[in-house]
């Protein structure tokens, strides 16, 4: 027996001796490599801001529209807006031909010398949120002032996405006017209905790139940022470039029941059948895992990470049920390893002493790589296992997307870009957990790449699609160095 407690004794001293080797080898190369991307362009911070600024003040709201009425939005604005950028640009709308799609979406093209070169495609929109009602008087500024102040420049749009809208186009701009001429095809797509799903912008778009038998080299949406303490444990900005995005599905439950005077209630009310089943769905989560575009963030991040963190993540091998539960604590890393359940709009009776015969309930799904609609559809009804609750697909549901490559000439180029622009010390890929027009490009393109050059730190994260939206001058002006870069590698390689 001693001989045995002796031999298991050095099993464990040998199994702790390779935990802590692999947790100590992960954190030997925790920098980037340095970058040679000199920039060819004089970026004018201040100027480019004043003229962000301007772009805030077109009230370009799209969300505002109705699926049975995509009319119902006033597009005066982005009619004004889209004067403005030719205005403002003139030699952007020089070089590069311009078509209006869907009414108010812009697809610009400058043609590259080497027409047997895929093009590449840069993405952003010109459509804003509105300001949420009621939080009007909370903004600092105007949301729609477009002010320049402090070292900010305020409103809704400079971070989703008039921001790098612009950075794009100024450092094309400036590109064009030192007479920069690229060998390959770079291509800008603008939509105006992206907040509701770009059915008249990106869709029609990317139709008419299938019709016209393009295929694009790479593409490039919003996505990640660069993170300034957004990642626990990981010091100096880490930039996360979004390599998949989450399908979207949202399922009505409807339930039965016999309806009559509250005084006489069944046993099982039309409400009370449907408060059970939410409550069995949020009892049988999808099963988190760690694979695929997390897993990738995962490795990325173990090395900066501090060591008591790393020696779990650089030992997944045996302890991933240990980094599962840990990252399950966080909404936001728990979303990253699992389809998510949302119940969010619940209806059921119009008078406090009449039983309705019928109660529903939408519940809001963000589809993990892995899985599928019919995945989604089929867990449900197991979950709530009751006969007199439909299940049933309520909204136009999106398949998640596919994951793209890390090793190909798009993913470094970005990379290289963010650091050189931003002296980022990690580049991670990531899965996003949100929706963006990209998405629409997957039959025309085999790597799409979701990125936004703004650095967020804790107390940003709110103002998307939230209150007092706002970038700073500086950044803005890395942002267009970010695209200077960027579009001078794309247009050579």
């Amino acid at each position: 027996m001693k001989k045995v407690l002796l031999g298991l004794g050095g099993l464990l001293v040998l199994l702790a001796a390779v935990i802590v080797v692999r947790a100590y080898l992960a954190g030997t190369d925790t920098q980037v490599a340095e970058v040679d991307m000199p920039l060819s362009i004089t970026v004018d911070a201040e100027a480019a801001a004043k003229r962000l600024g301007e772009a805030i003040q077109f009230k370009t709201i799209s969300s505002q529209q109705t699926a049975d009425d995509p009319d119902s939005v006033d597009y005066t604005a982005f009619v004004d807006f889209r004067n403005w950028l030719a205005a403002t640009y003139p030699g952007f709308h020089a070089n590069a031909e311009r078509e209006v799609v869907g009414g108010y979406s812009l697809l610009f093209t400058w043609k590259g010398s080497d027409p047997s070169l895929d093009p590449i495609l840069l993405m952003s929109h010109i459509d804003v949120v509105p300001v949420i009602p009621g939080t009007e008087d909370y903004w600092e500024e105007d949301a729609f002032s477009g002010k320049v102040s402090d070292g900010f420049i305020w409103g809704r749009g400079t971070i989703d996405t008039k921001g790098s809208l612009i950075a794009m186009v100024e450092a094309t701009e400036l590109l064009m006017a030192t007479g920069y001429a690229p060998k390959r095809t770079i291509m800008f797509a603008f939509g105006h209905d992206e907040e509701v799903g770009g059915p008249r912008g990106n869709v029609a778009i990317a139709n008419l790139m299938k019709e016209r038998g393009t295929r694009f080299y790479w593409v490039a949406d919003e996505g990640g940022v660069v993170s300034d303490g957004l990642l626990p444990g990981v010091d100096g900005l880490a930039a996360m470039i979004g390599v998949a995005e989450k399908g979207y599905v949202t399922l009505k439950l409807t339930a039965h029941a016999k309806g009559g005077h509250s005084s006489m209630p069944p046993k099982k009310t039309a409400i009370g059948r449907l408060v059970t089943a939410i409550d069995r769905l949020q009892r049988t989560p999808f099963i988190p895992k760690i694979d695929g575009a997390t897993e990738q963030m995962v490795d990325a991040i173990t090395g900066p990470s501090p060591f008591r963190s790393r020696l779990i993540m650089a030992n997944r091998w045996l302890l991933d049920d240990v980094l599962i539960s840990a990252l399950s604590v966080s909404p936001t890393s728990d979303a990253q390893m699992r389809t998510t359940i949302a119940p969010t709009i619940i209806e059921g009776g119009s008078k406090e002493n009449v039983l309705p015969p019928i109660a529903t309930a939408k519940v809001n799904f963000r589809v993990h790589s892995r899985d599928t609609i019919a995945d989604v559809v089929a867990h449900v009804k197991e979950a709530v296992d009751d006969p007199e609750v439909d299940v049933e697909i309520f909204n136009d549901a999106r398949e998640p997307s596919f994951v793209s490559n890390t090793d190909t000439d798009g993913y470094t180029m970005l990379s290289d870009a963010i650091v050189a622009s931003f002296d980022a010390q990690l580049i991670a890929p990531y899965l996003v957990v949100g929706g963006t027009d990209s998405r629409h490009y997957s039959e025309v393109a085999d790597d799409i790449y979701r990125f936004i050059p703004i650095v967020m730190g804790k107390n940003d994260m709110a103002r998307f699609h939230g209150t007092n939206e706002r970038i700073t001058v500086d950044n803005m002006g890395r942002a267009v160095e970010f695209y200077g870069r960027l579009l001078e590698a794309a247009g050579n390689k």
